[in-house]
């Protein structure tokens, strides 16, 4: 009885973590979208002249046996070898830019594994789908 309530309130915390770090995500990437570099800003003119529609944003979750540490170490990985551009690690936190494309990995520490949330944001529902299932295939 005792294993079941354990494994509830663990399942039940990383539940919540990934609705936190999922709202969390969102803000950042909205300010981040409306903080766009020249370069990315020309690209979504190019693809939007109108920029009338709202960026895509799409994410995945999931429960990784290694600890956050070694999570966010692939998750550098992973964006670098997808050759997203100025890839930033900070502690459990990367985050990149491709194409007028953002992707945000943040590992999080649940009980000696890593809760791993993605999300990628851009003007093209096609390539921010495609990213993401690439990034989410390679962890």
């Amino acid at each position: 009885m005792n294993l079941v309530i354990k494994h509830s309130k663990e399942i039940i915390f990383t539940i919540f973590v990934g609705v936190i770090i999922a709202i969390v995500s969102t803000l950042i990437l909205d300010f981040i979208y409306a903080e766009t570099g020249p370069d990315e800003t020309a690209i979504v003119s190019q693809t939007n002249p109108q920029n009338k529609s709202v960026p895509q944003l799409w994410s995945h979750h999931k429960l990784l046996e290694v600890n956050a540490d070694e999570c966010a170490n692939k998750a550098l990985s992973i964006l670098k070898t997808l050759d997203f551009q100025s890839v930033v690690k900070n502690e459990r936190y990367v985050y990149g830019n491709l194409n007028g494309n953002r992707a945000t990995i943040k590992c999080a520490e649940v009980a000696n594994h890593s809760f791993v949330y993605t999300a990628v944001a851009g003007a093209n529902v096609a390539s921010v789908e495609k990213l993401r299932n690439e990034i989410a295939w390679k962890l």
